[in-house]
């Protein structure tokens, strides 16, 4: 065995890539290429056995105030289980790091470290060993982080397995009844998804502006936006939820006059055989049927009027597809919309695709940690019935050790990077 420490090709990099099962959307070569629209200077690290890539990192550099750092975002890629390799992998990546100035080498791979369930107890054993693992290997394991983030990939994460689903059929019944019942709703609404153009991006950023506004979170911005539709091409997909006001009320309009047909009927049997409860308890049924209509309609026209069109977007969402999943990142849904269910439908139609692709995982991605009622998103990822994921964490491995003690120690006393 003759194991190689170098920089990889893009085409040998993503072969890799798209077939390991740690691969992620962070570590994809469309990534890679994002990263350096964005102005950054990524590497394409690997190690080859005999020729054969056997290991392989998508690397980021960051700066701080004493040096750079060599962030491995989902990374690296390879064998856990392989000392041997992953020895190599730690020794000549700190010595590459070393030669270039590095100041410490950071990775944040996608291992799990606990999962639980929808009310975060635990449903497998924690994963302290692979922390006694890379401790072993001369990483300092960074505390664990609760909460949300749109700057880095989350530490937890809420996932869906698509392994055992076939069909609509089955999917629908994977889901909890709220979902069912939402989806049900969704049909009587008229709800359409449409994906977008690149010309449509701007409406995009407008509503993922106006819900990052609401939630006071930082959104990205419309060339971030852009770049991803350019760069992830097919493997990205931009949709709306959208309802035309004129078609729902319309349907909804239709809907009553049928109801009065019903009830005209009733009262003629109700007059002729005054004694039968039967028809008067119909009756009551289908007026309280008829008045949820005509608050839809009445509803329907106030919003159509404040928004001064009749066809509007009710939420928005963008993914990335991978070999190995489909993660949810960034979305947004108008408030005035909200009880039409819009982000339902969309997610459905995603985990759809996924299924129909052949892929095994859906990646509800970023939840806070916490099971205590104070994450707003959690529900309504939990209402598609999947797992919370607890990953491994941060690991640290300084590869100027003086300079590194140094820099942590300004670090504790500013308070700062």
């Amino acid at each position: 065995m003759t194991l190689d420490f170098t920089e990889l090709s893009p085409n040998e990099y993503t072969e890799f890539e798209s077939q390991h099962p740690l691969g992620t959307y962070t570590q994809s070569i469309a990534q890679y290429k994002l990263l350096i629209q964005r102005g950054h200077k990524p590497r394409l690290l690997g190690v080859k056995n005999d020729g054969r890539v056997v290991a392989a990192a998508l690397v980021m550099t960051e700066s701080t105030r004493f040096g750079s750092v060599f962030l491995f975002d989902r990374g690296p890629l390879l064998d856990f289980n392989d000392t041997s390799l992953l020895v190599f992998f730690v020794r000549e990546a700190r010595q590459f790091a070393k030669k270039i100035g590095i100041l410490y080498i950071q990775w944040e791979p996608n291992v799990t470290y606990a999962k639980t369930d929808n009310k975060g107890n635990l449903i497998e054993t924690p994963n302290d060993t692979f922390l006694k693992l890379m401790s072993q290997r001369g990483f300092e394991h960074q505390p664990f982080e609760f909460g949300m983030s749109t700057t880095g990939s989350p530490t937890w994460e809420y996932v869906k397995d698509l392994s055992h689903l076939s069909d609509s059929k089955t999917i629908s019944k994977s889901y909890g009844k709220n979902v069912q019942y939402y989806l049900k709703k969704n049909q009587q609404f008229g709800i359409k998804l449409r994906e977008l153009s690149r010309e449509d991006l701007p409406e995009f950023k407008l509503l993922t502006q106006k819900t990052a506004d609401r939630l006071q979170y930082h959104d990205k911005d419309l060339s971030f936006y852009e770049m991803v539709y350019d760069t992830y091409a097919d493997d990205a997909t931009f949709i709306f939820a959208e309802l035309n006001f004129e078609t729902y009320i319309a349907e909804e309009n239709q809907k009553i006059i049928i109801l009065n047909q019903k009830l005209d009927k009733l009262q003629m049997k109700i007059d002729k055989y005054p004694t039968q409860d039967k028809f008067k308890r119909q009756y009551n049924e289908f007026d309280d049927q008829k008045q949820h209509h005509i608050k839809r309609v009445e509803k329907a026209t106030q919003q159509m009027q404040a928004a001064g069109k009749s066809l509007v977007v009710v939420a928005g969402a963008l993914f990335i597809q991978q070999p190995q999943e489909m993660t949810y990142l960034y979305s947004g849904t108008y408030e005035a919309y909200k009880d039409y269910y819009g982000p339902y439908q969309i997610q459905d139609k995603l985990i759809q695709r996924a299924v129909a692709n052949g892929i095994k995982k859906y990646n509800f991605y970023g939840i806070s940690g916490r099971f205590d009622g104070s994450d707003g998103v959690l529900g309504f990822k939990t209402a598609f019935d999947g797992e919370a994921r607890q990953l491994v964490g941060s690991f640290v491995l300084p590869v100027q050790p003086i300079k590194y003690k140094i820099y942590r120690l300004l670090k504790k006393i500013t308070g700062r990077q």
